[in-house]
């Protein structure tokens, strides 16, 4: 079975990925390549290319010709990663190579565990702080390792941030963001973005410190991170970027956890003030991903309050010092 050589980027988002049986012949492909036994096949629905799971050890990314950069990124990002020495485990890269139609895929090791977006609802108080606390640990250590060869990587942070200023009005106003946000965003980010240093120490980024790549197992009767997967958004640039994911989508806008999250990272109370706070809200909304409707789990966040300053603090409540 040949991979379509056109694909369009909607119907494959939309239909083509959800319908393995499409597609499974190239896993069976892939498996047969690298001797990997074919038993049982499952197909994931999450994330945005073709994924499915072989037997209980295995996982096969198929990416489509218009996410090669994913595969790219994933590829060297993992073998980086790997001689890193983290501390959470992270797949083992088998394999990885080109298909028919400009197609490429990546054949990992499967980690154990359940993501935290399927268990955070019955953790308690304690254990989502033990989690934030624990990603800030891994978010530390990963942005320790040396950049190399990975500076190559796309995009370019600066050419990012430029392309993200110039198309964020228009992003926000499709998502359907509240009046009051689309009329101060302009100006907003204009008179934020000398916040966003032009010179820094460059980190590995990877965008995915969020609950839906992150697994989690029960330790002592209690969830804790167990393993990150999912590189392929991976890129070189400045590590308040990553604090965005475990923000909005964990801490929600609660005060021990948001601050759980920067204790782990290595913060005090001196890095938490409002030149931080600011500069966090900005890279929020120049997110490449960016959408408060699906991403900030704080019910009724857009009834609460009236403006970008009100909403910045609602995301991130911990005590400002303010410096002279």
């Amino acid at each position: 079975m040949q991979l379509p050589i056109d694909m369009d980027p909607i119907y494959f988002d939309n239909i083509y990925r959800l319908k393995s049986s499409e597609w499974s012949q190239a896993v069976f492909q892939i498996c047969q390549s690298l001797n990997i036994e074919f038993k049982s096949f499952t197909s994931f629905s999450d994330g945005s290319n073709l994924v499915a799971g072989v037997g209980d050890s295995v996982i096969i990314k198929i990416f489509p010709p218009f996410h090669r950069h994913q595969w790219e990124s994933e590829a060297k990002v993992l073998h980086s990663l790997l001689q890193g020495e983290l501390n959470i485990p992270i797949p083992n890269l088998i394999g990885q190579g080109e298909l028919s139609g400009n197609w490429t895929y990546v054949v990992l090791s499967r980690l154990p565990g359940r993501t935290i977006e399927s268990v955070w609802l019955e953790c308690s108080h304690e254990e989502k702080a033990s989690i934030l606390k624990r990603i800030g640990e891994i978010m530390a250590k990963v942005h320790s390792v040396h950049v190399g060869d990975l500076k190559s990587l796309d995009p370019k942070w600066s050419e990012f941030l430029n392309y993200q200023i110039i198309h964020c009005f228009e992003r926000h106003k499709k998502l359907g963001m509240p009046s009051w946000f689309l009329k101060d965003l302009k100006a907003f980010v204009h008179d934020s973005v000398h916040l966003i240093p032009e010179v820094f120490d460059s980190v590995i980024l990877t965008g995915e410190y969020t609950p839906f790549n992150l697994m989690t197992e029960k330790q002592d009767n209690k969830w804790t991170v167990s393993g990150m997967i999912d590189f392929g958004d991976a890129m070189i640039g400045f590590r308040d970027y990553d604090f965005l994911g475990p923000s909005l989508f964990l801490a929600g806008g609660n005060a021990d956890l948001v601050r759980s999250l920067f204790t782990g990272y290595g913060y005090s109370n001196e890095n938490l003030n409002a030149e931080f706070r600011r500069r966090l809200m900005l890279l929020q909304v120049l997110h490449r991903y960016s959408n408060f409707n699906f991403q900030l789990r704080i019910p009724g966040w857009d009834k609460e309050v009236r403006s970008i300053e009100e909403l910045e603090r609602l995301i991130w409540p911990f005590s400002i010092r303010i410096t002279q």
